[in-house]
């Protein structure tokens, strides 16, 4: 007798349990890895998230000094808040993201930095709130200044005109107000920019250069074919302007032989209607000539009871003309 199996006991199936392929193991893997990336960088500063350049060194000469704080209104409390944490956030990007050229001896002290002063971290319910009440504060500026989204050309104007305010001196590193920079600063300043830009230019020059060599080894087939069918468009439109040239001077000359035609024409039929006046003047001649000489055939068969022929007229032999047209016959 088979005892009964009970309810809550598990069954056994008498199968293994799938292994899983290694591939899909290490896909898995590494979409959790690019999620998690996501999540950290998603909060990260836009500088690291959209990989903006960032200064080899922070000035953190803009803080008031400690002294100086103890009479601060709100607003300017407010200020060096703001201050502080971006000066905070600027030395954490430092730290998580090295910027090239950042000395290893700096990198350490901030190290020390953030293990004396922990940074803390903010949750993104946090940074929600936060850009909903930067949202609505600046509805309520753009409210009471009373102008609606700021056209790019305006927003460009206003941003060359700030940075116009702004100079960065080569020798000491750093940013500062234009209006406070000496003569020579300015000179320093410009002649940086100047070499900057000298570098760049040849940097994408040498790029362009590789890459127009680049495309010409792809499309080279395509460029000489390109070539043979704009020399056969080239020859196509000579043709077709030759042909219309041609057929505007064929056209005008049948607009003329229109016009000629008829006057043509009519010089014919005017040629024609003479010619057939003179003939029918010239067949009433004839015909009053013919009853003339049968008038006088009559008069002399009459006389001489004989009708005249053709060679009794003219004198003519019959038997010599006869002999005449047999040798014209043999020759």
């Amino acid at each position: 007798v088979v005892p009964e199996q009970e309810d809550n006991e598990p069954m056994e199936t008498g199968q293994e349990p799938a292994i899983e392929d290694q591939a899909d193991v290490d896909a898995r893997i590494l979409a959790e890895q690019e999620a998690q990336r996501k999540r950290e960088l998603a909060k990260r500063s836009q500088v690291i998230q959209r990989n903006l350049p960032r200064p080899t060194e922070v000035n953190t000469k803009i803080l008031r000094p400690q002294s100086e704080k103890q009479n601060l209104s709100e607003l300017q409390q407010a200020e060096e808040l703001i201050k502080h944490e971006m000066i905070t956030m600027q030395l954490y990007d430092s730290v998580r993201d090295p910027v090239p050229g950042q000395s290893q001896q700096k990198l350490e002290q901030l190290h020390s930095f953030f293990k004396a002063n922990p940074y803390e971290e903010i949750t993104q319910e946090d940074l929600a709130d936060a850009k909903q009440m930067l949202s609505d504060e600046m509805e309520v500026v753009k409210e009471r200044m009373s102008h609606g989204e700021l056209p790019l050309d305006v927003y460009g104007q206003v941003w060359q005109e700030c940075l116009g305010q702004v100079l960065y001196l080569p020798s000491q590193h750093r940013y500062t107000r234009a209006n406070l920079a000496s003569k020579k600063d300015r000179l320093e300043s410009a002649e940086k920019r100047l070499e900057q830009n000298r570098r760049h230019m040849a940097k994408e020059a040498k790029r362009c250069g590789k890459i127009e060599k680049k495309l010409k080894i792809l499309t080279g087939g395509y460029q000489a074919r390109a070539q043979v069918l704009v020399k056969q468009l080239q020859d196509t439109y000579a043709q077709i302007e030759q042909n219309t040239q041609s057929l505007s001077t064929f056209r005008f000359l049948g607009e003329q032989e229109g016009i000629a035609v008829p006057r043509r024409l009519e010089a014919l039929q005017e040629d024609v209607r003479r010619q057939m006046e003179r003939e029918k003047e010239l067949q009433l001649k004839y015909a009053h000539l013919a009853e003339q000489r049968d008038a006088l055939f009559n008069q002399i068969a009459l006389i001489t009871g004989e009708r005249p022929t053709r060679e009794l007229l003219l004198g003519i032999d019959p038997e010599t003309e006869q002999l005449q047209q047999q040798q014209q016959l043999e020759a």
